[in-house]
């Protein structure tokens, strides 16, 4: 019986073979979508599971409310891990993991960024990461000891046993171990294999003791270093568990030392895509996930939709076909059988064309979202068979509608002639040509926002000139800043030159701020104003073309400006609330804050400017020469600013690194133009247009696809009335909007449906924004027209050809 069905089903699919092409092709192209995007989706939250009982394994890190939002960080006090262990019986392993990339030396060949961690003695007891080589028990009990990734290892010695052999890397010393760098010969204790879908990537592993400074000293409580911790609990220790002793560790640990971080522990296998991990690109972000999960889903849905639309028509001209098969016997579920194989074969035929697709697109997918899928995923356990499951399933559901309508026509009705199956087959087909084109429309919006968005923030107004401003970083010369910036300042295409610590969109971080003068004492509990933390020198703000509002700028001839006197910006004075609008500024002048020394005395304010990214609103900055402190442990000035006044780049970029060879030779001279950074800013949002508008291109490929069966059919079916209009005198314009007249509507009807969802949805992704560009009326417009446009090219070309048809041939028709 199946066999009897699948003969059939092929005859028919031969003799129309132009709807079956367009079936298996808009099909396919929905299947490869939805499983491109899908390898992707189950790549991210396979993350971090590979580790034995990953279950009690936590990412600890510290959760604070600030101004209204909470704020997560994976900055902790180096003391918290060996006190964890000490005073919290709920944790086994613990280790902080300190990130850090870095050149490594190799019997004299240089590899250059890589990535190394500085753990303690536990990590390898907290992460399972599959044992290659050595001893992991005793690999990072002493000083001067590496354990490598397996990848690393290859590329360091090739075949040859990397255990026992030599690295180089550069540790520094001082307080926090970042200044004047010195080789250091590390030993190799082991090879571990680090997996592609691990949260926690390195080349090499050392031990914090081979640092020392303030990662190791038991009183340095008064620290944060960033890159937080990872803990491994008792077996049987529970989440909530979990929690409250640290709650107990923050009461009997942190308060006696004055300090409260508002620990808390994240388990490791939601790490990932939570907001304690650094994402970088697309990925290890969970909103982004549900998004391209989305629109996996819609893809998909249009196909299904467009198969489903395609079939009902087809059911039209098989009336009579039922209707004969009934007379001679056959039951209804056969009947549906015989419909149902088809569908079948269909999508069997477009699952087969859609493994291709995924082979032929994976490097272009891999490229435009920043992963590392091969085809050899495709046959990872069960992938294929669960793809070939929802194939033919996508293939059932679409064709079981036609199937159903077609197998229970009574055969007396459908043998008269021009009888249509009951079931509202025609009414069927509108629905889904609106809901297929509402959401393209939809992706159209999308688009359409997201490029705008990119616009307004590439031409917006930053507050300050960072036209051709390099920023060099100054590395083992930062002790030398003053004589590094002399030295490039007399190259005739450097009209001014900076000392600074931070150049916009590459900035060092924020710190807090107390005792304001005039505002009443902070109580206890109540949140410090945070800063952006600038040290720079009397030229930073001639560089970046800052304007002063109110008093005036560091002065290398004010002898009080090198310890004690700041300028802010326009938000730093209303955030420290001396006055409101525009009396903010001149209102801060003279008063005191205590930021990094007490009595810091305000001497002037510059308008805001956007230091960085214009997904936040301008938040306070502070600008001052240095840090006076003598134990502070790091150089106040490691970069210059240099203002650029050239029209041969490449020579200058040139003979720039020239003279950087003069003042230190064997050293990278790394250099990068502010916008630069601020382009790398909004890479994920270029990326994210990228996509959108790719799979948006599908979405409507498809969508046309379907257009141009249901235009051919509508174009046959009125063969005979297009004959009788044109002997009557139509014309042909009169035909050509008879025929495309319908699809004009249903697609009007489809934007109207999409274009306040599709705008609602784009003003929330604005939202994150805390500068925006105006989506209106025009944008959603423009996608509309772009839909109407694309509708109209899709079926145009068919009803033209119909319109022209000779009126005697058209007669003739049957």
């Amino acid at each position: 019986m199946f066999k009897n069905y699948l003969l059939v089903a092929l005859r028919t699919l031969r003799r129309r073979a132009g709807y079956a092409g367009l079936n298996i092709l808009g099909l396919a192209v929905g299947l490869a979508c939805f499983f491109l995007l899908g390898l992707y989706v189950r790549d991210e939250l396979a993350f971090d599971r590979f580790h034995d009982d990953v279950e009690q394994v936590y990412a600890l890190g510290i959760a604070l409310e600030h101004e209204g939002e909470t704020v997560y960080s994976m900055a902790l006090r180096p003391p918290v891990t060996a006190a964890l262990i000490d005073h919290a019986p709920e944790v086994a392993a613990a280790s902080r993991v300190g990130h850090q990339t870095m050149p490594v030396e190799v019997a004299g060949e240089t590899f250059e960024d890589q990535a190394r961690h500085y753990v303690d003695p536990g990590f390898f007891g907290v992460f399972d990461f599959p044992h290659v080589a050595g001893d992991l028990a005793t690999a990072l009990a002493a000083p001067n000891q590496a354990v490598l990734s397996a990848q690393a290892a290859r590329r360091y010695f090739g075949q040859a046993d990397p255990v026992g052999q030599t690295v180089t890397i550069e540790i520094g010393s001082g307080p926090f171990a970042s200044r004047d760098p010195q080789p250091r010969d590390l030993t190799v204790a082991a090879v571990v294999e680090v997996p592609r879908t691990s949260s926690v990537t390195f080349d090499l592993v050392i031990s914090i003791a081979t640092i020392g400074g303030i990662y190791t000293a038991p009183d340095s409580w008064n620290y944060s270093i960033s890159g937080g911790a990872f803990v491994r609990v008792q077996p049987g220790v529970t989440a909530a568990q979990l929690d409250t002793a640290l709650d107990r560790f923050e009461e009997e640990v942190m308060a006696e030392r004055g300090f409260r971080s508002n620990l808390h522990a994240i388990p490791l296998v939601d790490y990932y895509l939570s907001d304690f991990y650094p994402s970088s690109g697309l990925r290890g972000d969970a909103r982004y996930l549900a998004l391209f999960g989305s629109i996996a889903l819609l893809v998909l849905l249009i196909a299904v939709v467009n198969y489903t639309n395609l079939a009902t028509a087809q059911a039209v001209e098989r009336t009579r076909e039922v209707g004969i098969r009934r007379a001679i016997g056959a039951g209804r579920g056969q009947l549906a059988g015989q419909f149902l194989s088809e569908a079948l074969l269909v999508s069997a035929g477009a699952f087969l064309l859609a493994v291709v697709l995924v082979t032929v697109a994976l490097p272009g997918f891999n490229t435009l979202f920043g992963t590392e899928l091969s085809a050899a995923v495709l046959f990872d356990g069960p992938t294929l068979p669960l793809m070939l499951a929802l194939a033919l399933g996508a293939g059932l559901l679409a064709g079981a509608y036609p199937a159903l309508v077609l197998a229970r026509q009574h055969p007396i009705e459908v043998l008269h002639a021009g009888n249509t199956p009951k079931g509202g087959s025609a009414s069927l087909r509108r629905v889904l040509v609106v809901a297929q084109f509402a959401i393209t429309v939809a992706l159209l919006i999308g688009v359409a926002g997201v490029v705008k968005q990119l616009r307004y923030v590439q031409t917006a107004d930053l507050g300050f000139d960072g036209d051709q401003v390099l920023h060099v970083e100054l590395g083992p010369l930062s002790d030398q800043a003053a004589a590094a910036k002399a030295a490039f300042a007399q190259h005739p295409a450097v009209r001014v030159a900076s000392a600074t610590g931070a150049a916009p969109g590459n900035y060092w971080g924020q710190t807090s701020v107390s005792d304001l003068e005039g505002i009443p004492s902070l109580s206890e509990g109540d949140p410090h104003p945070m800063i952006w933390l600038v040290f720079a020198d009397a030229d930073y703000a001639d560089v970046l073309g800052l304007d002063l509002v109110a008093g005036r700028f560091l002065d290398d001839a004010i002898a009080a400006d090198a310890t004690s006197t700041v300028v802010l910006n326009e938000a730093a004075a209303r955030r420290f609330g001396w006055a409101e609008g525009d009396a903010a500024a001149p209102a801060a002048l003279g008063k005191t804050i205590n930021w990094v020394t007490p009595d810091t005395r305000v001497v002037g304010v510059v308008e805001d400017f956007h230091f960085g990214s214009m997904r936040s609103a301008i938040e306070p900055v502070g600008i001052r020469f240095g840090d006076p402190r003598p134990d502070k442990g790091w150089p106040d000035h490691t970069g210059l600013l240099l203002k650029l006044n050239t029209s041969d780049l490449l020579t200058t970029m040139r003979e720039l690194e020239a003279t950087w060879q003069t003042l230190v030779q064997d050293e990278p001279f790394e250099t990068t133009f502010v916008d630069e950074y601020y382009e790398a800013m909004y890479r994920d949002e270029v990326r994210l247009g990228q996509i959108l508008g790719v799979f948006s291109g599908l979405a409507i490929f498809v969508a046309c696809l379907g257009l141009i069966g249901l235009a051919a059919f509508t174009a046959q079916r009125r063969t005979k009335e297009i004959g009788v209009r044109k002997v009557l005198g139509a014309s042909v314009g009169s035909i050509l909007g008879l025929l495309t007249r319908d699809f004009v509507t249903l697609v009007v009807v489809a934007f109207v449906v999409a274009a306040p969802l599709a705008w609602w949805g784009v003003q929330r992704w604005l939202d994150g924004f805390a500068y925006s560009a105006e989506v209106g009326a025009g944008t959603v417009l423009f996608a509309g027209l772009a839909a109407l446009t694309l509708a109209l090219l899709a079926t145009g070309a068919l009803a033209w050809r119909a319109a022209r048809l000779d009126p005697v041939q058209a007669l003739r028709y049957e």
